[in-house]
């Protein structure tokens, strides 16, 4: 039997002639869709895809397979459309809370590809640190968030793993700090951290903590509220600071900023959605968290 993922990974190779390209739109690793396809090709008995230098080409085989896919996943969207406006999604409001980085570098692509299901619906990003959409959740002034880190304060709330980050210590290409540190050199770079409530700030220190380390022996220059903020501090040459890899990828390949590497300090995290317990969700916020849960699985280890 055909596997619906598996021809949706398909339909976005064949239009966008490149499996990294699909790999973004469908928010899977490129090493995923190749995956999908092999196990595609595997099922169907023939090879769907040639490689031509950089450009991938449909076979005789892919080309034949493409319209049929076209038209089952059309199929299917529109017999989700029909049960949406069933249940009343179609017509519904939803808000949902973001901490900075997850509300500056992830939901907006995932709402993105999630309005174009529901283009109907109304939908609000509300975007503050993990302490602040935590909070909202638990007052019931939003349904759902994506937060940086789980906060134990709050024993009201569910935590759910969506995707995952990764901090790293960047430093501008214009100044001459180290190019590696061990942990200890860390008390002679000025650095810069987010304010207090933050997800990556929590992070950061319960990392450094579990190394026998704290923010405490650092030479801290400035505390700032945004990962924007952070960026431009770090990018200016005033110092050096922990960034989400999500939040500096555009920077690195402009070499604007580059990595320091940590000797034995690999940060990674999850992201998190984060409900209310005894909260019933709302059709909106239920097709959102399904939505989630069908785009993240694949991915869920990598680095994304």
């Amino acid at each position: 039997m055909l596997d619906f993922r598996q021809l949706q990974v398909f339909a976005k190779v064949y239009e966008q002639r490149s499996f990294s390209r699909a790999a973004e739109e469908v928010f899977l690793t490129q090493p995923t869709v190749s995956g999908h396809i092999k196990a595609l090709e595997d099922f169907l008995g023939v090879r769907l895809f040639d490689r031509l230098g950089r450009e991938v080409v449909p076979t005789r085989a892919g080309e034949i397979l493409y319209p049929y896919a076209r038209q089952a996943l059309s199929l299917v969207a529109e017999a989700e459309r029909e049960i949406r406006l069933f249940l009343g999604v179609e017509k519904g409001r939803l808000e949902i809370g973001g901490s900075n980085i997850p509300g500056q570098y992830l939901l907006p692509a995932l709402i993105g590809a999630f309005k174009e299901n529901y283009p109907g619906l109304e939908l609000k990003l509300l975007i503050g640190d993990t302490q602040k959409v935590a909070e909202a959740v638990a007052r019931g002034d939003i349904e759902l968030g994506v937060i940086g880190a789980r906060l134990t304060s709050f024993d009201d709330l569910l935590y759910q793993p969506c995707c995952d980050d990764e901090l790293v210590l960047a430093a501008s290409t214009n100044q001459n700090f180290p190019e590696a540190i061990k942990l200890e050199d860390l008390e002679r770079l000025p650095l810069i951290i987010r304010e207090q409530g933050s997800g990556t700030r929590l992070t950061t220190e319960e990392a450094l903590r579990e190394r026998g380390f704290s923010l405490g022996k650092c030479r801290i220059i400035a505390e700032m509220g945004s990962t924007e903020a952070v960026k431009q501090a770090v990018k200016a040459g005033l110092g050096v600071s922990f960034i989400s890899l999500r939040a500096i990828e555009e920077d690195l390949l402009s070499r604007r900023l580059r990595i320091i590497p940590v000797k034995g300090l690999n940060i990674r995290r999850h992201f998190y959605l984060v409900r209310h317990k005894g909260r019933s969700l709302s059709p909106p916020a239920a097709a959102f968290v399904d939505f989630l849960r069908k785009e993240q699985p694949d991915d869920q280890g990598a680095r994304t």
